[in-house]
């Protein structure tokens, strides 16, 4: 029996995509979540971003610069619901120094991301249904 040499594969770059998602519930209709959305876009310095895909009132998808030269996909899914609109974010950071991030933060720097998407969902929830109002608690008259 003839056994053939072990040939390693070699990766040159880490292509795992690992999406971390959360989803927000925002009373308002699609067309007015596609305007905050866009709307922060012509304010935001444009060498930060770069706008992948858009389908109006539906889908945004952008890559971004986030810290440490790391680039991630940010996707925005905008789906109308009987009472509200869901408005899903999904980021997918990639490349090296991403993966290596991850490893040696066991994981943890995922957390980072997904404290950054609840808190990018809350501020548009925030912004369409309040505008600049803050929101009323309960018993606040």
């Amino acid at each position: 029996m003839i056994r053939e040499p072990f040939q390693p594969t070699i990766r040159l770059a880490y292509t795992e995509r690992v999406p971390i998602e959360k989803a927000f519930a925002i009373k308002a209709t699609p067309a007015a979540i596609w305007r905050a959305l866009t709307g922060e876009l012509e304010v935001a310095d444009e060498t930060n971003y770069t706008v992948e895909r858009a389908v109006p009132n539906e889908l945004l998808s952008l890559w971004v610069d986030l810290q440490g030269g790391i680039r991630a996909i940010l996707t925005y899914r905008i789906n109308p619901r009987e009472e509200d609109t869901e408005v899903v974010a999904t980021m997918e950071p990639q490349g090296l120094r991403y993966a290596l991030s991850r490893i040696i933060t066991m994981g943890r720097i995922d957390t980072n991301y997904e404290l950054l998407l609840v808190e990018g969902l809350a501020n548009l929830k925030q912004t369409v249904e309040f505008g600049d109002e803050q929101p009323r608690e309960v018993g606040d008259e």
